[in-house]
């Protein structure tokens, strides 16, 4: 990854441990769960531990769920609960020893059962924002050069002025230039296979792999000349970097030329059978 999406994650980062912050704050001034009998600089100490140590072992939830789900072919809903389930065990430590110190030991195991109860619940809440979060935010402005942002208001202005006359300029020969031209030149045109990662696109060559900032959408639309498919939500692949493929029950995954395996979404695996690919 480059040095500007290093910089962009973690100014995501800092934004999201902010927010925490502040609803710890406003936790800390509601008191709830009986613990306007704590001083408020208790209440926020308490709840700056619970928001930030929690979002730490939840925001991995998310992805670690996708992962799951495109792995073993389960419901996306199903991988993000399994990873809710396993990463509350964790927290329920971090929120129990804030609690209770070094008392931990002597902690009943019914209200330990209890306290990870309520923090599976709200996780999940968690857990569901953090995709809802995900599947409506906008690419992020500061990945975009002054010329792309410059290119796009003069377009609009355009747009926006019927009056004033507009040439239009001739489609590209090749639409593929749209990925060729983000990648770096050392990695060749021999496109193997992209994958999602967050907003961005990992693309795999035969020389190598590299992350450009464009949809998955787009850039199978301009992949359209090149014999492949978007075999799953998160997956372009070529078909000639496929070498084999594997099934466990009902779910089937492409081998890759490179080792890689690839899952198959079952809505694409009649389309992919009828065009020969299995």
């Amino acid at each position: 990854m480059n040095g500007a999406g290093i910089q962009l994650n973690k100014g995501k980062l800092a934004r999201e441990i902010a927010l925490m912050a502040v609803a710890a704050l406003a936790m800390a001034l509601l008191a709830p769960f009986g613990m306007d009998a704590m001083s408020f600089a208790a209440r926020l100490f308490v709840w700056l531990v619970f928001a930030i140590g929690g979002y730490l072992c939840f925001r991995p939830v998310v992805a670690g769920g996708i992962a799951l789900s495109e792995r073993t072919g389960l419901p996306l809903w199903l991988g993000l609960a399994l990873a809710t389930v396993l990463a509350s065990f964790p927290t329920t430590l971090i929120v129990a020893g804030t609690l209770y110190g070094w008392q931990l030991g002597e902690m009943r195991l019914d209200r330990l059962a209890a306290l990870y109860t309520n923090v599976v619940v709200v996780g999940g809440l968690v857990t569901a924002l953090q995709v809802l979060l995900r599947r409506n935010s906008p690419v992020a402005e500061e990945s975009v050069s002054p010329c792309d942002r410059d290119r796009g208001t003069a377009h609009a202005d355009m747009e926006a002025s019927p009056s004033l006359p507009v040439r239009e300029e001739a489609p590209s020969p090749d639409p593929a230039r749209l990925i060729f031209d983000k990648l770096p030149p050392a990695l060749g045109e021999n496109v193997l296979y992209l994958e999602n990662e967050d907003h961005y696109l990992r693309v795999h060559t035969d020389r190598g792999d590299a992350l450009i900032l464009m949809r998955m959408g787009d850039a199978a639309e301009a992949l359209r000349g090149i014999d492949g498919a978007r075999v799953h939500r998160g997956w372009w692949v070529a078909r000639r970097a496929v070498s084999g493929t594997t099934r466990q029950g009902r779910a089937i995954r492409l081998q890759l030329v490179d080792g890689r395996e690839v899952p198959v979404a079952r809505s694409m695996v009649g389309e992919l059978r009828l065009a020969g690919w299995f």
